[in-house]
């Protein structure tokens, strides 16, 4: 297999994810949209190239009007990849573009729904499990009814899927030195419930657990979800 990796700052990197797909010999390209943030790079690769396309993460706000102008390129290369059922995980704000392409929509949460830290969720599929996750976003997706919702909690949903497209709100791809450079950038998005101590302190207790559970996301997506005909 061939997929593309979008990371939207060079910070957002496919960590535990990239990994995994190295480890299982599978030729990945990626493509960083704000490597020069003045300049967004919005020239995709043709994602007919590849099996599949993983998005990740982001420090910006999709909703936000100062990022639409390199936001909504990428939602349109989104919906066409679902028109041309071409294999598609969208991770937290990859996630959220996934559900503005579909339909939904992203919002703020409403104050004290925020999620930073380790997360468990009420899963519908069995490879994926209820947890521990990695999560670090202050939003929520309202998604259409067409849209299946496989995993979700008190706040949102967090797994969903339409066709060969998946979206997490949570961010499996979480590993310890990933997680401290996004502390050192954004500690002050951090609530006072935690700090970026015990952020990081968790993560290390549960980074077995958090590895495997990303395995099994992987191996679910490639072999169940990308590779269905």
């Amino acid at each position: 297999m061939r997929v593309l990796l979008i990371s939207h700052e060079p910070q957002a990197s496919p960590g535990v994810i990239g990994r995994l797909l190295y480890e299982r010999r599978i030729e990945t390209e990626t493509h960083i949209v704000l490597e020069d943030p003045v300049n967004p790079n919005t020239a995709f690769p043709d994602p007919g190239d590849f099996d599949a396309v993983i998005s990740f993460g982001s420090f910006c706000n999709a909703y936000d009007p100062a990022v639409r102008d390199w936001v909504e390129p990428e939602v349109s290369l989104i919906s066409d990849m679902v028109e041309r059922d071409i294999p598609y995980l969208g991770v937290c704000f990859g996630g959220q573009l996934l559900a503005e392409a579909l339909g939904g929509s992203v919002e703020r949460a409403p104050a004290g729904s925020d999620e930073i830290g380790l997360i468990d969720i009420d899963s519908d599929v069995a490879e994926i499990p209820s947890g521990p996750w990695f999560s670090w976003h202050e939003d929520r997706t309202t998604l259409p009814d067409h849209v299946t919702v496989l995993a979700h909690n008190g706040n949102a949903p967090q797994l969903f899927r339409y066709g060969r497209a998946v979206g997490t709100q949570f961010h499996p791809e979480a590993e310890i030195p990933l997680v401290r450079t996004w502390t050192e950038i954004g500690g002050d998005h951090i609530p006072a419930r935690t700090s970026a101590t015990e952020i990081l302190h968790d993560l290390q207790v549960r980074r077995e657990d958090l590895e495997a559970n990303c395995a099994r996301l992987v191996d679910w997506f490639l072999e169940d979800v990308a590779r269905e005909r």
